[in-house]
């Protein structure tokens, strides 16, 4: 197969250029905008099953509301020796901010006694000090603070939320712009700011397209510069990147119409992923072909003959390379998360097209740029009609053909037959701490919004000004939907339900410290506050309770209100919420034992999606660990030696791991609270399919140099020749992931250092010394039983001529 598209592609160049030029004319032309086709969120990729978004549907049926996320606005006076808020304030509050608020959200003709609005409006409560029956929950017990909430229906990250929150910033900038006389001025020493989930979600959104607009550039601008170092021929390092930008383009214009079709879901950012992957992959690709290209010239093949030669040569290497990356990140289809299974069809997808591209427009570019694609250094043909080539004469040239590196990795090939028990020892124990460290932290995670963002970010300041007044779980209420057919909680004249609610909220107050919680409000409790009522306030406080927390269209449903000390994205908000739920049976009386209970909120899902990512990472990185094996199996044919392949590789994944752990705890001890969640699943299954891909390639070469040179010697030569290539490979990969660290979203540079280090560990230390050492020792007979079990070891005797021969060679 290679051969015949090695003859296509050296014969029909013209036509292999004019095919990808027209399809990628056609795919650009009638792709949709990548915006318009893209999801956005974070839970809504949760399965439909997963507990929390079960209760956020029974929830909406039953208060015909969604409290997905919500905008919060932080009113306080924070002037020294002020008793608090003053009247002024307070009007300012009722008089101007809520009216407005309500004009841009358009409520005015919607909105309830107690804030509820009805419709398909985006915002399905506007709540603050005014709001019956549970106003005063919304200022700080220090006086001092109120909170103006906007509960939205929609997800924290979803885009629908970015117009509603740039109205209210331009809302407070021109309040803020006006004379102090003003009657609509915000008073003098009064601070308003930004709060609220939503808040969060657009500054995650911004500071995440913000890193991918700078990861695109400097992805483009590393690849260029380092191509244009190791080819150092400028043409020739446009081949490469022609093809590589061509590749990214049509992978995203055909995935965009295949969302458009319905055939696929995407989500908004993934195509910053496919796009580094296919940049480093494919100029891998590309380079391994120009090599072997050059190779062929050298022996004196025709263009035509070294285009066609390489192909059939190096296709099947680079196919089931291609195959590799493909089969470990394409095992991220089967996860529970959606957005790691539509990245594991997109960036497969990307791939596969970067592939086809350097199987046949790369070639196709070499035989037309002919022997232009190596100025300055040209090679003339030779005068007496010779169909090979001879490399101009001048001192430049002889500087470029001057190849260091190649004698570097010779002289490393010579060291490590002369040891290679040393050689391999000293690696393994160069990356066990590391490992250890990675295995020790292994569940070190961050799911922190805060955590994520600069200190610029308006959501940032708004938290802080949040939380110095009340407790930082107000942001992220966990709401306790409760329902039993039994009872009726909306009945006016029966005490029943009340005493019923009281008594399991009277439950939960008693383990309130050791619960992490500092509000719990209910039916009976609608303001949460914990003071004696006299009979009077009792019955008012049980006419509002009914109100706010019991629904007509339910009335076996009542709902509980818990905010908690923390904030609801820390990690240790996860461990206090699944404490509270496991325990929460306890606190139920007699009467609510078979009622069914459902937890919903940030926190919730945010638990979800831990045992989500929990689930997934199991069973992805098992599957890719076997689809890797597999292939590598069908290749080599060699399960013993695959196995330490696989072994090497995945001991380089646990030293980054630790290295990245490590480096980012170092910089910022005091704030660093974890690796981003996704970052130890996208790095196992890049750093294993890549890391296999470059042994696929020192492995086809050294059966091919060993028929040559004997087992242990071909080792050594196959080192030499594939060095410079695998190395400069490698450190065009490292410096496209590296790419990831021009943005300012923390989860994003993290995934780029951690995925930098991991490629530039296994370019110049697993597959140079731990893969050649072992198979030197395995060559040689000097692993024992291992040797037995592994494969038999070559009786190095019949190949000593041949070696020695080789050698004076």
């Amino acid at each position: 197969m290679f051969r015949f598209l090695g003859r296509i592609t050296s014969r029909r160049a013209l036509l292999v250029l004019a095919a990808w030029l027209t399809v990628i004319a056609v795919s650009r032309t009638l792709a949709p905008a990548w915006t318009d086709v893209t999801e956005d969120g974070e839970f809504a990729f949760l399965p439909q099953d997963a507990p929390s978004r079960a209760a956020e549907v029974q929830f909406r049926q039953v208060f015909n509301d969604a409290l997905a996320s919500n905008v919060v606005l932080v009113v306080r006076r924070e002037t020294s020796g002020s008793q608090g808020l003053q009247k002024s304030d307070e009007a300012f509050i009722s008089e101007v901010l809520v009216p407005e608020l309500r004009k841009i959200a358009d409520l005015r003709p919607n909105v309830d006694s107690r804030g509820t609005i009805s419709g398909d409006h985006l915002v399905s409560r506007l709540q603050w000090s005014g709001t019956r029956p549970y106003g005063e929950l919304f200022n700080s017990e220090d006086k001092r603070a109120s909170l103006i909430v906007l509960q939205l229906r929609t997800e924290f990250l979803d885009r629908r939320n970015e117009p509603l929150i740039t109205k209210v910033e331009a809302l407070l900038e021109r309040l803020q712009r006006l004379p102090f006389d003003d009657p609509h001025a915000v008073p003098l020493g009064l601070d308003v700011s930004l709060s609220g989930t939503a808040t969060f979600g657009r500054d995650i959104k911004s500071a995440s397209a913000d890193s991918a607009r700078a990861t695109k550039t400097w992805t483009v601008i590393v690849v260029v510069a380092l191509l244009i170092l190791i080819c150092r021929a400028p043409l020739l390092a446009l081949i490469p990147l022609s093809s590589v930008v061509l590749a990214t383009l049509t992978s995203l214009a055909l995935l965009s119409i295949a969302a458009e079709s319905g055939w696929i879901t995407l989500f908004r950012g993934l195509d910053t992923y496919v796009m580094v992957l296919v940049y480093g992959a494919g100029v891998d690709y590309c380079l391994f072909l120009i090599d072997r290209y050059r190779e062929e010239l050298d022996h004196g093949a025709t263009i035509e003959e070294a285009v066609s030669r390489t192909l059939e040569r190096v296709g099947a290497a680079i196919t089931a390379s291609a195959g590799t990356v493909m089969c470990g990140i394409g095992m991220m289809v089967f996860a529970e998360f959606g957005k790691f299974r539509q990245a594991g069809i997109a960036i497969t997808f990307g791939i596969g097209v970067c592939l086809l591209v350097s199987l046949t427009l790369t070639p196709a570019l070499l035989r037309l740029f002919g022997r232009w694609a190596f100025w300055p250094n040209l090679a003339l043909q030779q005068s007496s009609g010779l169909s090979g080539w001879r490399a101009r004469s001048d001192f430049t040239t002889r500087l470029v053909q001057f190849n260091a590196l190649q004698k570097v990795w010779t002289e490393i090939g010579r060291l490590l037959r002369a040891a290679p028990a040393g050689f391999l020892a000293g690696s393994i124990l160069i990356l066990a701490p590391f490992a250890a460290v990675g295995v020790c932290w292994f569940g070190h995670l961050s799911y922190g919004l805060l955590s994520e963002l600069p200190e610029s970010a308006a959501s940032v300041y708004g938290a802080r000004a949040l939380t110095s007044h009340f407790p930082a779980g107000e942001s992220g209420v966990l709401y306790v939907l409760i329902r039993d057919e039994n009872i009726d909680f909306t009945a006016r004249r029966s005490l029943k339900a009340q005493q019923i609610i009281g008594e399991l909220t009277r439950n939960i107050v008693n383990q309130q410290e050791e619960l992490g919680l500092h509000t719990v409000r209910s039916m009976s409790n609608p303001a949460g506050r914990q003071r004696q009522l006299d009979t009077a306030s009792r019955v008012v406080a049980r006419v509002r309770g009914r109100k706010a927390y019991t629904s007509a269209r339910d009335p076996s449903a009542t709902r509980l209100e818990l905010v908690f000390n923390t904030d609801p994205f820390a990690r240790e908000s996860i461990s206090e919420f699944r404490t509270l739920r496991d325990r929460f049976p306890e606190f139920l009386p007699d009467e609510l034992k078979d009622a069914d209970v459902k937890f919903l909120g940030v926190t919730a899902n945010l638990s979800d999606l831990k045992e989500v990512n929990d689930r997934d990472q199991i069973r992805i990185e098992l599957l890719v660990v076997v689809g890797v094996f597999v292939i590598l199996v069908i290749l080599l044919r060699r399960p013993g030696i695959c196995a330490w392949l696989m072994a090497s590789v995945i001991l380089s994944y646990l030293a980054t791991l630790g290295i990245t752990f490590m480096f980012f705890q170092a910089v910022d001890p005091a704030e660093f609270s974890g690796l981003d969640w996704k970052v130890p699943l996208f790095l196992f299954t890049i750093l294993i399919a890549v890391g296999e891909d470059y042994n696929i390639f020192l492995m086809t070469r050294i059966d091919e140099e060993t028929e040559q040179h004997g087992p242990v010697h071909g080792i050594t030569v196959a080192l030499a020749k594939t060095g410079s290539i695998i190395s400069s490979c490698g450190i065009i990969m490292a410096g496209t992931f590296a790419s990831l660290l021009a943005g300012s979203f923390v989860g994003m540079v993290q995934l780029g250092f951690a995925l930098a280090v991991g490629i530039l560990l296994d370019t110049f230390v697993v597959r140079p010394i731990m893969v050649p050492s072992f198979l030197m020792l395995l060559a040689q007979g000097k692993l024992g039983a291992l040797s037995r079990l592994v494969g038999s070891a070559p009786n190095t005797d019949q190949h000593t001529d041949r070696e020695s021969t080789s050698q004076r060679g």
